[in-house]
């Protein structure tokens, strides 16, 4: 074996190896005292209470409606469909923004108003 073939050091490896666990070590300290929790809302009081009003809210609307209730909810669900199901397809009228159909309605002229009346002179 000649000398040019063994040009590596013995210890090489474990410092390469010991590197990248102390550079991963590093890193993840800066991550965890970057990671600061957010300031508190002033408005989270406020916030809070209106979601508790809204949930009453819709509580008492589905107790009123009878959806409280699984056979009741049931009924309402199955003639739900049904009325759904009687229905025959139509187009929509709706229109998605970016489509050929939104695009020919934008390059249309807008509709003249109607002009206003004339203030009464004395």
């Amino acid at each position: 074996m000649s000398a040019a073939a063994s040009t590596t050091k013995h210890g090489a490896p474990f410092l390469w190896v010991l590197g990248a666990f102390t550079s991963f070590a590093i890193l993840l300290a800066v991550f965890l005292n970057l990671a600061k929790p957010a300031p508190a809302d002033p408005r989270e009081p406020e916030r809070l209470a209106n979601k508790e009003e809204i949930v009453k809210a819709q509580s008492e609307l589905i107790a009123k409606m009878g959806l409280s209730d699984a056979s009741k909810k049931s009924a309402i669900y199955d003639k739900t469909l049904a009325l759904l199901a009687s229905r025959k397809a139509a187009a929509s009228t709706q229109v998605v923004p970016g489509s050929p159909t939104q695009l020919k309605q934008a390059a249309a002229p807008a509709p003249a108003a109607a002009p206003a009346a004339a203030p009464a002179t004395k």
